[in-house]
């Protein structure tokens, strides 16, 4: 018998803390990516070991809305099911980046629909280095959009901007290029899981940007699900971590006007690039100038005093000895003159498979010997 004031004994041990990094694996798991409720469940809980302690009460549902509710409280829906998941993640050098690690985007604190969870490939801690900007564009650039891309990229990168875009064919990658070629960071927000590279002949890409800046998702690894809508919402966290967004080339109704009108939501100032008033990738920059929804960029110093740069660019930092070229790289350029190549002409003219020679071209790319222009043609530097 009990003495008065004592409460009941159980005869079952408490049950475990469950560990946190789990709690934010299930937590981010039962919202989904891009839920508008994110922010509501954290200002109403704290944090995700909280709101799992929650899980059954009415205060939780409010905050989660009832479809999440129930996901929550499916017997194979608990923190600890996410323990081999994060075992494969460390095996794969995957890190994986809750709200509350030190390395997360304060940037992504102030938006309602923050990612709980980020995956990331590289360095994460430039996700809060200063002078971060956008570089967003058409996956079809004219020249004109390349060639402006390289000369602005390079300038921000020199100055120490921390150049951020969604590693797709076309601009985005040309501004990832910039940085990568003045040895600089730069951050790929990528609208497919972690373990995937969109698109694949990116891959190399992918893996000069993780040696010197990072790749994160809010997609986890090993997720099939992800269909075109991870690209649009991949591009408010483009929007919300860089500092101003430079839109270079976009047509009027595009993915690439989605992530200005995320900028404008935020409060974040947008830059477009004039453009021919003939040019359909144009048509969509021209626009936000003639509304008024966006400053003109012409020159990477356009952009300092909004970045809080100085004009005077530091020296760059040492870079290694260029390696050698190898057989095939010489045999590519000298077949290369000053006019343009396409893959085929290529490929005759040298001998190589495709497949080896897309490789050649992409080391090239990288190396700042040839340039590669809209329709996969190539030309020397």
């Amino acid at each position: 018998m009990n003495r008065a004031g004592e409460g009941q004994l159980s005869l079952f041990p408490p049950e475990p803390v469950p560990d946190p990094l789990l709690c934010w694996l299930w937590l981010a798991g039962t919202l989904g990516a891009g839920s508008l409720r994110a922010g509501a469940v954290l200002d109403a809980f704290g944090g995700a070991q909280e709101a799992w302690e929650a899980r059954d009460t009415d205060a939780f549902a409010a905050a989660v809305g009832p479809a999440a509710a129930q996901r929550a409280c499916l017997p194979d829906n608990t923190p600890v099911h996410y323990s081999a998941f994060a075992r494969r993640c460390a095996a794969r050098r995957i890190r994986i980046l809750t709200y509350d690690d030190p390395d997360y985007p304060l940037a992504f604190s102030r938006i309602p629909d923050m990612p709980l969870v980020l995956y990331c490939t590289g360095d994460p801690r430039w996700l809060n280095e200063p002078a971060a900007v956008g570089m967003v564009g058409t996956r079809r650039p004219t020249e004109y959009g390349l060639r402006a891309a390289a000369d602005i990229g390079k300038g921000l990168a020199r100055a120490g901007a921390i150049i951020v875009s969604g590693l797709a064919d076309g601009l985005d990658s040309a501004g990832h290029r910039a940085a990568v070629g003045e040895n600089c960071p730069t951050i790929a927000v990528m609208g497919v899981p972690i373990d995937r590279t969109y698109p694949a002949a990116n891959r190399e890409l992918r893996r000069a940007i993780e040696q010197k800046g990072c790749v994160i998702s809010e997609y986890p690894p090993e997720n099939d699900a992800v269909g075109t809508v991870g690209f649009l919402q991949r591009n408010r966290l483009i929007a919300a971590l860089s500092g101003a967004l430079v839109v270079l080339e976009a047509k009027e109704k595009s993915g690439t006007m989605s992530t200005v009108a995320h900028a404008e939501r935020y409060g974040k100032p947008v830059f477009a690039l004039p453009g021919s008033i003939f040019s359909p990738s144009s048509a969509g920059t021209n626009a936000l100038l003639r509304d008024g929804r966006a400053k003109a960029v012409c020159t990477a110093e356009d952009l300092f005093g909004t970045l809080g740069l100085s004009a005077a660019r530091p020296a760059p930092p040492p870079k290694a000895a260029p390696q050698p070229l190898s057989e095939n790289e010489r045999l590519v350029l000298s077949c290369m003159s000053g006019r343009t190549q396409g893959i085929e002409e290529l490929g005759v003219r040298s001998g190589l498979p495709t497949a080896a020679l897309l490789g050649v071209l992409m080391r090239l790319e990288l190396s700042g010997r040839v340039t590669c222009l809209p329709g996969k043609r190539y030309i020397l530097r």
